[in-house]
């Protein structure tokens, strides 16, 4: 059952992906646009690419978290280390969003690994 889940999510993952970069993107052409979850989408979107692989991937998976969780990290402190003064309510909602995809993309990892050590 969790296999099933697995595998039909996982097709979603080049859509992540290039709904994160669409993001990423808007931001240069008008700085100030945060991106801290869009990175963290790309993340998710990566890592589930990856777990949708044929083959055993564990490790690919794990340096795959450990890559976009560090990034995705990077990229909100860098946000509330631009921000002068005070943070907004965009920049605010942006941190918890990219929180909450980072325990969800830890979540999936774990229950891939589990999956596979089983």
């Amino acid at each position: 059952m969790l296999r099933d889940q697995l595998q039909e999510f996982s097709k979603n993952g080049p859509a992540l992906i290039a709904a994160g970069m669409m993001v990423v993107l808007t931001a240069i052409l008008w700085p100030g646009v945060p991106i801290a979850s869009a990175v963290m989408l790309i993340g998710y979107g990566a890592m589930l690419t990856v777990f949708a692989r044929s083959g055993r991937q564990e490790l690919l998976g794990l340096m795959s978290l450990a890559v976009y969780a560090s990034l995705g990290c990077l990229a909100v402190a860098a946000q509330t280390h631009a921000a002068t003064g005070h943070l907004g309510y965009v920049l605010m909602a942006d941190h918890l969003l990219a929180t909450a995809m980072l325990a969800l993309l830890i979540k999936t990892a774990l229950q891939r690994l589990r999956f596979c050590s089983a």
